[in-house]
């Protein structure tokens, strides 16, 4: 059965191809009032201190709102965000257990929660193989990428490819305007600029559509910008109605208070009042009732939307896009999807930064990007994406008096289709040292210096041993580094590879014995 997964920040949607169509799968849970489906599942994730299990999907909220809960349960919020820092042995919140949590564990029992959770559903015959879709912020960077690969697969979904969500969203967008007409598609030709605005990232891509083809143009994101920030700001304004400091509210109510938030946030786009209203007691707090204007809210959020709009009008009137000849005026629009491009404030701003562009919002703000996904692994749908971050090297000059950033891939690169030869550079040259100390980094910009400025993002430093004479497979450690001026003809290969999904790979290897070994973000082998 092929899939469509949209991870998201705070929900997760799975949909699946069925004959043409594209439904979302509903997750069922059990009830006091009987079985309840929704079609989102939970991101987040309960820690039960009496059992030390790990509980996900719609179980989290019924977990928070239980007598005794505070006592029980700790809530670990938006983990995917977590993955934005990930590095191997890194953990998390000591404060609900002393050894913390490593992320890529609790992702990967959330796949599998996810995973039970799309079978239980009683939609797909049994021991039939998930073949799935992921998607994935444009702005990832590789650790999100490699993390959310390897944990949906170890899960036991069969993970054929993945896309940038705003890529996903640009062929929901396509199938869309056809009304699912296969013919009428293969003539549709556009150019959109989608607005992707979630639970915790910004993404927005300039997309040509022709022939039934997509053609990535140009991407920007901003790595912490959504719904997750815009309930912190409400919970903050509730908390001060109340006269309690947000920031030295204990765990549990301070998760409650956020929770509220986002259930009273989400009420806007459906057409509430002026006020937005909460009784102290329903988020643990004591201080009666709160309301907040909403004007005075929108007010909040619209420094934090500002950024968003800038780096949108950057893409539409930058130089990818006067290449590709597409101008604000020869959009067909802005194509808004996310859970919190419904807030009513999102289109009223950018109708006013962008007069005479028409905004087209979707009416499956949430399940787009899994759409899209779904229609990618059923239809094979022709998309050429684009590297979205600079990756490159920390190298030494001046006989070792500096270093300087030297790229190896560029951002806005065209990345290879599925199935497709990888993208290759190489780079040789005599070392200097008897072991080679290389640092990796990926950022989203860089300054008029090309030095990283923008998302910088480490990877694990690795350590090779130039000199013939150190076994290939020796542990090695920086302290073993020693400067060498008789390796001048000891030439050294490195072949870097990136792939479809924009994971790159370093192939390091000694010319003059031929031996070598290759590295993965944070595996060797």
């Amino acid at each position: 059965m092929r899939l469509g997964i949209d991870y998201g920040t705070t929900n997760t949607v799975v949909v699946f191809s069925d004959r043409g169509r594209y439904p979302v799968v509903p997750h069922v849970t059990e009830t006091a009032i009987g079985p309840v489906a929704r079609e989102v599942f939970p991101s987040a994730a309960v820690y039960d201190r009496h059992t030390g299990r790990l509980i996900f999907g719609a179980d989290v909220e019924r977990c928070l709102c239980r007598p005794g809960a505070e006592e029980q349960y700790a809530l670990i919020e938006s983990p995917k965000r977590l993955m934005r820092d990930y590095a191997q042995g890194l953990r998390f919140r000591r404060d609900i257990r002393p050894e913390g949590f490593d992320a890529m564990i609790l992702v990967g029992e959330f796949a599998q929660a996810l995973r039970e959770s799309v079978v239980r559903s009683g939609l797909f015959p049994e021991k039939e193989p998930l073949e799935a879709v992921i998607t994935w912020p444009t702005n990832a960077n590789g650790a999100q990428r490699y993390v959310t690969r390897h944990c949906f697969k170890q899960a036991g979904f069969e993970v054929l490819d993945a896309l940038n969500e705003p890529s996903a969203a640009a062929i929901e967008f396509a199938d869309r305007m056809n009304r699912g007409n296969r013919i009428l598609a293969r003539r549709f030709t556009a150019s959109v600029a989608i607005f992707d605005l979630g639970g915790g990232t910004f993404d927005a891509s300039l997309v040509q559509i022709a022939g039934g083809g997509f053609r990535v143009v140009a991407s920007c994101g901003i790595e912490r910008l959504g719904g997750d920030d815009f309930d912190e700001i409400l919970a903050r304004r509730f908390a001060g109605a109340f006269g309690a400091a947000f920031d030295e509210l204990p765990p549990f109510p301070r998760s409650l208070l956020l929770m509220r938030a986002r259930q009273i946030k989400e009420s806007i786009s459906s057409g509430a009042g002026r006020w937005l209203t909460l009784a102290a007691e329903d988020a643990g707090l004591s201080g009666g009732l709160a309301q907040v204007p909403v004007s005075e809210y929108f007010t909040d959020l619209r420094a934090l939307l500002e950024p968003a709009l800038e780096k949108l009008n950057g893409l539409i009137s930058g130089e990818e896009a006067r290449e590709a000849g597409i101008t604000a005026e020869s959009l067909v629009g802005i194509y808004l999807v996310g859970g919190s491009s419904k807030l009513p404030l999102v289109p009223q701003m950018l109708a006013r930064r962008f007069p005479g562009v028409r905004l087209i919002m979707s009416d499956k703000p949430f399940s787009s990007t899994a759409i899209g996904a779904a229609i990618h692994g059923a239809e094979a749908v022709r998309l050429q994406d684009i590297l979205s971050r600079n990756f490159g090297v920390m190298r030494l000059a001046d006989y070792g008096r500096r270093e300087y950033f030297a790229p190896v891939f560029k951002a806005g690169l065209p990345l290879p289709q599925r199935g497709g030869a990888a993208l290759r550079s190489q780079v040789r040259y005599t070392p200097r040292h008897n072991i080679g100390h290389l640092r990796y980094l990926e950022c989203a910009g860089l300054d008029a210096a090309g030095r990283p400025s923008e998302g910088v993002r480490a990877w694990s430093e690795l350590l090779f041993p130039y000199d013939p004479a150190i076994p290939i497979e020796q542990r090695l450690e920086p302290g073993m580094v020693r400067d060498r001026e008789d390796l001048n003809d000891k030439w050294v290969c490195e072949t870097y590879s990136c792939d479809s999904d924009g994971v790159i790979t370093v192939s390091i290897q000694r010319l003059c014995d031929d031996q070598s070994r290759t590295y993965e973000i944070f595996q060797s082998r």
